[in-house]
């Protein structure tokens, strides 16, 4: 997973912050997804403004687990999220 890429919401597709993680929910469908991400990412994640690099900083500087867990985290539930088309990244390099 590239550091460089900020993530945004598959056309069709709403995302809210739920107290287990994220609910997505893709009106293609219809289908719901619960992602039981807790608070590793905020529904404001998708619009593209923030890059993994920078979410993956901000967590480390405000937990106490090691970066490559929580980098390992972020990049499985975005791998999960892309391959079922739900988001798309786009490099900022």
């Amino acid at each position: 997973m590239n550091s460089e890429k900020v993530y945004l919401l598959a056309k069709g597709v709403q995302v809210r912050k739920e107290i287990f993680g994220l609910l997505f929910y893709d009106y293609r469908g219809p289908r719901l997804y619960f992602v039981p991400s807790k608070d590793l990412f905020t529904d404001t994640f998708f619009n593209g403004s923030q890059s993994v690099k920078k979410l993956a900083e901000a967590l480390c500087s405000s937990t106490a687990l090691p970066c490559k867990q929580i980098q390992d985290q972020i990049n499985k539930v975005l791998e999960m999220l892309e391959g079922k088309g739900l988001i798309y990244g786009q490099s900022i390099c």
